[in-house]
């Protein structure tokens, strides 16, 4: 096993997965969480459900410098140019070494999950855009037949 190998054993556990109650009880007790996700068109326009759950604690997170993690998670984290491993440890550390730093962290993801973020906040933002979506549909000058095809070829002479 990895951790075995790198002589990590005492300080790591892969639990594989566990209930909700459990991973809630684990992540509480983290001074730090992460969000390793690498940069990509996906992760960059998406914000994991971990990213959220670790805010909903008061948790610090370090992640890679995605634009919606960014947008998500703002204070609560600190962010990693590129793909750079070390400096991904070097801000773990970095946090380690500053638990002033970590609760303030922790305490503005967490004010920005139950002021802004949580349901009670967004659920008139997801109707609003399924009325809009529902309105284009419904709209006389919706396209109901697939694709319009523009062509730049005209039949016959002008």
């Amino acid at each position: 096993m990895i951790a075995t190998a790198f002589e990590l054993d005492e300080f790591v556990t892969f639990t594989g997965r566990v209930d909700d109650a459990t991973l809630f009880t684990i992540l509480s007790t983290a001074d730090v969480c992460v969000d390793p996700d690498r940069p990509n068109a996906m992760n960059d326009k998406s914000t994991m459900n971990k990213t959220m759950e670790y805010m909903a604690l008061g948790r610090p997170i370090v992640q890679f410098d995605l634009t919606e993690g960014r947008v998500s998670a703002g204070e609560a984290s600190l962010y990693v140019s590129n793909t750079d491993t070390a400096e991904f440890g070097d801000k773990i550390l970095e946090l380690l070494d500053d638990p002033a730093r970590r609760a303030h962290m922790g305490a503005f993801g967490q004010k920005r999950i139950h002021n802004e973020l949580a349901w009670d906040h967004e659920a008139a933002h997801l109707l609003s855009a399924y009325d809009k979506a529902f309105d284009l549909r419904d709209s006389p000058n919706a396209n109901r037949g697939g694709p319009v095809l523009e062509s730049s070829r005209r039949d016959g002479p002008r």
